[in-house]
């Protein structure tokens, strides 16, 4: 990953500035990233797959304390870093804020089977310190569709209309039914839009709820292992 970073880099003429091969959580590359003084941290972790030593909040929390006091830092992991209990959560929260929480499309890394949102956190400042709520978007329908040789795609062009939509919502602290809510949340509460938000019913169909029952019975078939659509079972 290092040789493949460096060499995009140098083709962008950026040659390899300020990039570190090694573990993250190395004192030597931690000190030397905490003296850049970095106001902002996006981050991916790898994802654990039940290795608790290298949680994914582990990587959040470790991001979070190299950035500068009042910095935002932004990650995207697995739901279940939003809804499982875990000592790390209250860890966080000890010293920094819960900004937002976004529920991302379930499909967003076809074929991978992950569902993710995305956590968004003011660093340095204790999660009870500053004593407001929380926002959640349910971000679930970004437009793209699933096709043959490309995978998902925004193949009708509804993305921009939709990232401006959500940005602005974002932004502006947004409350609306089936999109956005806002609540006051601790380490030990759910930390995602589906725990707190509204349903808008006279936008249910009946197809949404057939849909909602196949999933479900397919759920409970493969004892407890998500799945997709009608068009990835056919798969």
């Amino acid at each position: 990953m290092y040789a493949l970073a460096a060499s995009n880099m140098i083709l962008r003429g950026d040659g390899k500035a300020n990039l570190y091969q090694g573990s993250c959580f190395d004192t030597g590359i931690t000190k030397a990233v905490k003296a850049h003084k970095c106001t902002v941290g996006m981050l991916n972790p790898p994802y654990s797959q039940g290795d608790e030593e290298l949680h994914e909040l582990v990587f959040v929390n470790h991001m979070l304390n190299c950035i500068q006091k009042g910095g935002t830092g932004i990650a995207i992991v697995p739901m279940s870093c939003a809804i499982s209990p875990h000592p790390m959560r209250e860890t966080i929260l000890k010293h920094h804020t819960l900004e937002a929480v976004m529920s991302m499309p379930d499909e967003l890394f076809y074929p991978v089977g992950v569902i993710t949102c995305i956590m968004v956190f003011t660093a340095g400042i204790p999660h009870k310190t500053s004593n407001r709520k929380t926002w959640f978007g349910y971000w679930k329908d970004d437009g793209f569709v699933k096709t043959k040789h490309k995978g998902r795609i925004d193949l009708y062009g509804f993305w921009p209309t939709i990232r401006d939509h959500w940005v602005e919502q974002f932004r502006n602290r947004e409350v609306r039914p089936g999109e956005s809510v806002t609540a006051y949340v601790t380490h030990e509460d759910e930390w995602c839009a589906e725990a707190y938000m509204e349903t808008d019913y006279s936008k249910l169909t009946k197809a949404d709820f057939e849909d909602t029952v196949k999933k479900y019975a397919m759920f409970k078939l493969l004892g407890g292992v998500g799945v997709g659509n009608e068009d990835d079972e056919a798969r």
